[in-house]
């Protein structure tokens, strides 16, 4: 808020006085005053819980690894191990090794999506390929695990092409996976498209999880935030996925949303610009036919449901 006060001067050229008005700015009060100052003060306290459960996260994912490598690099140097004990510890070696890289490789993911820094790539993308890639890929990830994949698509993007960044596309969707698988002990992971409007194509990944309250959803997209931040949790990681999941789909144009109630699962779903070659026709027509369908019909029998068998 302004406040406009008159002041007197003197303007020598017609030689006589004139009121000038200048714009102050209007002085906050002291409730104003004490306000701000709670408001910082609250602030802080997040500021200060988010760095503690970072240091937290870091402190066990790092340590965990770590251990693991040090503990079977010094086992590899006692020369009368079996050949079998041998590749069991080596395996052990690499797999810890990976996991290690991962956890930095996403750190520096996010620092550099936060600074701007990262590079769109745009390029022609066949969803239906990506996606069938993906269920191929995860589908060999759960075998024998209790828990079923399944994709979920609609024939009017099984053979057409968006303009979009391919890598990042496919990481989220990974993300959104991995999140999905390791919070559901067993039954079905189901994940898919459709398309939203002229504007937008929409892309999900439903679970069968524990869900999340409508408290923790709030926060669920913040860096090193996860739904249980204990040292006994039953599920690791550094809460890095989601957060780095919804920056990417921002960086792309869209908007990462969290569907989700305790005891019914989570549906994670968000959406891109829908950009396609003007010159496609046959998509043009595709378009407006789905369009008058209704979104919410995405997980209805009027969609095409495959469980593809890879």
């Amino acid at each position: 808020m302004y406040l406009i006060e008159p002041t007197l001067g003197f303007d020598q050229e017609i030689n006589k006085i004139k009121v000038q008005f200048i714009y102050m700015e209007k002085r906050p009060t002291y409730k104003e005053l004490q306000r701000q100052l709670k408001e910082a003060q609250t602030q802080l306290k997040e500021t200060e819980k988010l760095k503690d459960a970072f240091l937290a996260n870091m402190s066990h994912e790092i340590r965990t690894p770590m251990n693991a490598i040090v503990g079977a690099s010094e086992l590899l140097r006692d020369d009368s191990l079996s050949k079998q004990d041998r590749n069991e510890f080596t395996k052990i070696l690499t797999s810890s090794s990976k996991e290690l890289l991962e956890l930095f490789n996403r750190i520096l993911e996010l620092s550099q999506l936060e600074s701007g820094v990262q590079e769109y790539i745009e390029s022609e993308v066949e969803v239906h390929e990506l996606l069938v890639n993906l269920y191929s890929s995860y589908t060999q990830k759960i075998n024998m695990s209790g828990k079923n994949l399944v994709l979920n698509y609609t024939e009017d993007l099984s053979e057409n092409k968006i303009f979009t960044d391919h890598k990042k596309l496919n990481k989220v969707l990974s993300y959104l996976l991995d999140n999905a698988i390791k919070f559901t002990i067993s039954g079905e992971i189901d994940f898919g498209c459709a398309i939203q409007d002229r504007q937008n194509i929409l892309f999900y990944v439903k679970d069968t999880g524990p869900g999340i309250s409508d408290q923790e959803q709030a926060k669920i997209f913040n860096k090193f935030t996860q739904v249980d931040n204990s040292y006994t949790r039953e599920h690791s990681g550094a809460g890095l996925g989601l957060s780095i999941s919804k920056e990417i789909v921002e960086f792309l144009g869209g908007k990462l949303y969290i569907d989700s109630s305790l005891g019914d699962g989570s549906i994670f779903y968000f959406t891109i610009p829908f950009k396609f070659s003007e010159s496609n026709i046959v998509l043009k027509e595709k378009i407006e036919a789905v369009l008058k369908q209704n979104i919410n019909e995405i997980y209805s029998s009027s969609n095409t449901r495959k469980n593809i068998a890879i």
